[in-house]
């Protein structure tokens, strides 16, 4: 019998988690995927590894008996990377938010290389990595280089991992939500509502050139004290059209209809690191992740049907001419 040591690694994270959304977040996974990995190692060993209630995850007799020797298997594999040149610790890596494009790049990456070992920080802002990369206290960041407010420092490297197309987000009973798509024509008149219009200064400065671009103005009006917040004031209150990013998890009980924008705004979103020798972890991590972006097209770019700023173009197109 062979064991899958990415099922033997979600077995053992579940275990000490008790909690499938935890362990999931932990590992980079969707819970769904987490499931699935311990389905396949639970058919693998012919027994029930977990107890499972709508309150709580416990081990059964054989999860039990099982825990330890796993644990030891995943030592004894961490150990071999580590033997192998990997750095003794795990990358630390800006994500700007945990809610963001970000944090789905990870788990895709997971899923690819399930030994990755990232420790992430949420920034709130590329802007606020910049000097972190410089000093070392941090081995990568994701974020957009361009309209943050200075140049990028000639000591930080960046290379264009994603660009994430942006959503329209509305009631299902909204005029404009019976269509197929939404052109952004169509909100000359009422804008795109964006209460509060606060987040990162290169956030700021995507949304102003977008809306400039098309005509489209911005509706600051009202208060939102988080997305969920943002979310449910669209779904039952006035009739909003809000935004978000394709790669965001949506709560699923609002019912919010989601319609791809024509053109397609791309927020562009980069790998960034400092120059010089890195250690053999990040390079490793750079190359899956580039990797990554290629077979599974991230950086797909139609200019017949999708729009990025000027400066994030030029980037796009440089990266796009090196592959």
């Amino acid at each position: 019998m062979d064991l899958d040591l990415a099922q033997v690694r979600a077995f053992v994270v579940t275990a000490q988690e008790r909690h499938f959304g935890r362990a999931a977040q932990a590992l980079f996974l969707t819970q769904q995927a987490l499931s699935k990995r311990i389905r396949k190692l639970e058919d693998t060993l012919a027994t029930p590894l977990f107890l499972r209630t709508n309150r709580s995850v416990e081990l059964t007799a054989d999860g039990e008996r099982f825990l330890p020797h796993a644990r030891e298997l995943v030592r004894v594999a961490d150990a071999a990377v580590a033997a192998m040149g990997a750095d003794d610790r795990p990358l630390r890596l800006d994500v700007v938010d945990f809610r963001l494009s970000p944090m789905y790049l990870l788990r895709r990456l997971a899923a690819r290389e399930p030994a990755l070992r990232i420790d992430r920080v949420a920034g709130s802002g590329f802007a606020n990595a910049v000097e972190p990369l410089l000093s070392g206290e941090l081995d990568a960041a994701v974020g957009r280089v361009t309209g943050f407010g200075r140049p990028l420092p000639d000591e930080l490297e960046h290379r264009p991992i994603r660009l994430e197309p942006l959503v329209a987000l509305l009631a299902p009973e909204h005029p404009l939500a019976q269509q197929d798509v939404l052109p952004l024509a169509d909100l000359r008149a009422d804008g795109i509502w964006l209460p509060g219009s606060g987040g990162a200064a290169e956030w700021l400065s995507y949304l102003q050139e977008l809306c400039g671009r098309f005509g489209v103005p911005i509706d600051d009006s009202g208060v939102s004290y988080d997305l969920r917040h943002t979310l449910e004031q669209t779904r039952y209150g006035k009739r909003h059209v809000t935004l978000a990013g394709a790669d965001m998890e949506l709560a699923p009980d609002l019912n919010l209809k989601v319609l791809p924008f024509e053109p397609s705004p791309l927020f562009p979103w980069s790998l960034v690191w400092r120059r010089g020798k890195a250690h053999p972890a990040l390079r490793r991590f750079l190359a899956l992740a580039g990797r990554t972006s290629r077979e599974e097209d991230w950086c797909a770019y139609d200019p017949a049907h999708a729009w990025l700023p000027e400066d994030d173009l030029r980037l796009a197109a440089a990266a796009r001419t090196s592959r």
